[in-house]
């Protein structure tokens, strides 16, 4: 799936997305994962694919993904298409 931050930052590369609950051992459980991240100028934010669990059908929620530098970035589950969807950018 695609991924947009909230605040415009960039998630950090191969960062775990969690949610409710938790495991056994008290961790938060994981529900997903970071595959690829940049920062694009065009849109002006943080954009990212990954793998969620039942991805497609979660569009638009909003998980968490807690970094290593103990900030907890958020991010919206979005088409992994994040500019110009129809191709029109081709037909100038």
């Amino acid at each position: 799936v695609g991924l947009e931050t909230v605040d415009g930052s960039v998630l950090p590369d191969g960062a775990y997305a969690v949610g409710e609950g938790t495991n056994a051992n008290g961790q938060r459980n994981m529900i997903g994962r970071v595959t690829s991240t940049y920062h694009s100028p065009t849109l002006g934010k943080g954009i990212a694919m990954g793998l969620v669990h039942y991805g497609p059908d979660r569009m638009g929620e909003v998980i968490d993904f807690p970094g290593t530098d103990g900030k907890t970035y958020q991010a919206k589950i979005v088409d992994p298409v994040f500019y110009d969807p129809e191709g029109e950018k081709q037909n100038v």
